[in-house]
Formats: structure tokens, sequence, C-alpha cells
């Protein structure tokens, strides 16, 4: 199923930061409760043995109904996500997989919510698990699936936080002042950029590039503040790409700064 439409209506991408792993599963459990009843095959990612999770869950007896059936399953990171540096083109080859078996036995779509916390501590695999978080954010798009993806603030910290929260269409209040994400014919940017979060965009434009040369349009209509160190960042991101960035946005200092610091490689459009 590849429906604008489809993907349009469901709750999408999400990261949510916890400091108490009962707290994330708690609420992983009511977003997996509401896929049920809108006809979704629903998966959990655990860290904990998956028996203790099951035992847990049981005592729901919706939950406990749906794991019976097949409509929902538990699973621990090792199982979904392998124990090494993840392989994106795999990894989504296998969302493939699950998603058409889950409309081939008559769900609307699957929704899944995973604590990769695990996936991330190691500097290396967090790199290329982030960069995961943007290639699955499009994915998700045109595919009838949604995702929670859930990060230990207590194991992590606040950095490692944002630097992740910035790659999905929405997060918790305060983990993350800017979203960068998959768009329809680009990238859409909303927020606020300055100085406190100028290098996490920087990070964020690198992991975010498609690796094709040539422009980039940004959708920034929902671009409340952006200093002048962020427009350097999409000058000197545009050069490696060999283009220009177009930035839509209606904020007036946009267009006002980049003439000023002749930033040749930005162009600035009104958003409307």
């Amino acid at each position: 199923m590849t429906s604008g439409t489809t993907a349009s209506v469901r709750p999408g991408h999400a990261c949510w930061s916890f400091d108490d792993p009962a707290i994330f599963e708690a609420r992983a459990r009511e977003f997996l409760l509401a896929g049920l009843a809108a006809g979704d095959r629903v998966s959990y990612v655990s860290p904990e043995p998956v028996p203790l999770v099951v035992e847990r869950w049981s005592s729901t007896p919706r939950l406990r109904e749906a794991l019976h059936s097949g409509a929902a399953e538990i699973v621990s990171a090792e199982h979904m996500y392998g124990d090494g540096i993840l392989a994106h083109d795999a990894q989504l080859a296998a969302y493939t997989t699950t998603i058409e078996a889950a409309l081939a036995d008559g769900y609307a779509g699957w929704r899944i919510a995973a604590d990769a916390t695990s996936l991330v501590s190691d500097p290396q695999r967090r790199e290329a698990f982030a960069r995961y978080e943007h290639l699955v954010d499009r994915f998700m798009r045109t595919r009838p699936m949604s995702a929670v993806c859930g990060y230990d603030r207590s194991r992590l910290g606040g950095p490692v936080i944002e630097e992740l929260a910035c790659l999905h269409p929405t997060s918790d209040p305060g983990a993350s002042l800017f979203h960068l994400y998959a768009g329809d014919d680009g990238l859409v940017l909303d927020g606020e950029l300055d100085t406190s979060n100028q290098d996490v965009f920087a990070t964020a434009l690198r992991r975010t590039d498609s690796g094709t040369p040539g422009d980039l349009l940004i959708d920034a209509a929902d671009l409340r503040f952006v200093d002048y160190r962020s427009l350097v960042h999409l000058h000197r991101h545009a050069a490696r790409r060999h283009g220009e960035v177009v930035l839509r946005t209606d904020l007036g200092p946009a267009s006002r700064l980049v003439a000023l610091l002749g930033l040749t490689r930005v162009r600035v459009e009104a958003a409307g």
C-alpha cells in the first residue's frame, strides 16, 4: 500500500525520551493498543527478556488476546535490529516484508514501539542508527507504518537525546528545539535554530543528506527563529552538495542575513 492519503492519517514517527523505562513501556502499551483498535498488527521491542514482558502484558485482556492471535508480538532489540552496526537497506527490506505480511493477513498496517537505547549507546552504532532514523522516516511516508522510538535520557544524556529527537517529525517537549525530517520534495524544518543547537543542526544536515549532488529544498514554513550560524551551515552544506539550498520560510530576517553574509548558495523563498 503506497497511498499518500493512508500515510498522512497515521500517527507517523515520534521520539519519546524517558528517565524511567516503566513509563516508556506504559506509554508504548497505550500506543500499541490504539494501533490494535485501528486494525494494525503491532510490535514492541524491549531491552528486557521477552518472557518477562509477555507475562506483564498478558495481564491486559486485549493484549493477551492479541499476543495469542499474532496481532501483537514482543521481540528483543537484537532480534529486530541485530547486535552490530545497523544495515539500513536490510532493515528497510525486513520492514517491507513485515508490512506486506500484515496487509496480506488483513491488517490495516503495522505499528511498532521500540526502546532503542541499547542501539545508540556506542558512538559508531549511534551514527548508523541516527542515519536510519531519517531513512525510516522517509520510508514511512508512503507506507502504512507508524513508529515510536524510545531513548533513556538517564543513560544517554540530554545532548544525545537531542541529536536523535531532532530527526523525527515529533518529539517530547524539551527533547529538541527543532526537527529536520523527510518531506515530499526534500526536507521539512520546524522549531527554532539558535546558538545552543547550531552544531546539532549541522550534524542533522549531514545525517539527512541523500548523497545525491544538487539543490536541496527545505520547507521551513514552521520555522520560528533562525540565527546566522545555522544559515552558514546551510551554505556549507549546499557547497558540499555542489548545489544550493532553497529555504522556504516567511522569516524576514533569514533573507536579510543571507544577503548580508553573502551566502550565495542559500536562496530564501516565501513559504506560501
